[in-house]
């Protein structure tokens, strides 16, 4: 098992225990928009990368959808940022989607 487990650390994400690729189990992580400015708004839990981009993807439709209807769609984000448990305990950056 010791030989498996190195071979884990040698692909680790820095931070992570394990490779944070779009399949990767990243457990409750939080999926914030941001916008030029640096303000931010909470949008979603995603489980796994792949659902962060899934959620960001329909976020950002909705709030487009909302602007040609002439309703008021929060922020205009350039980013969606997915912050994730590191090895630590504590929240880490995990993945940047761009939103356009």
């Amino acid at each position: 098992m010791v030989p498996a487990r190195k071979q884990n650390q040698a692909n680790a994400t820095p931070g992570f225990a394990i490779e944070i690729d779009d399949n990767a189990e990243v457990g409750l992580a939080m999926v914030i928009a941001e916008d030029e400015d640096g303000h931010y708004e909470p949008v979603a839990v995603a489980a796994t990368i792949r659902e962060a981009k899934e959620i960001a993807e329909s976020d950002l439709r909705g709030r487009m959808l909302r602007i040609e209807r002439g309703e008021e769609a929060g922020l205009c984000p350039i980013v969606y940022k997915l912050w994730a448990r590191g090895i630590d305990g504590d929240y880490r950056l995990a993945q940047e989607i761009q939103a356009l």
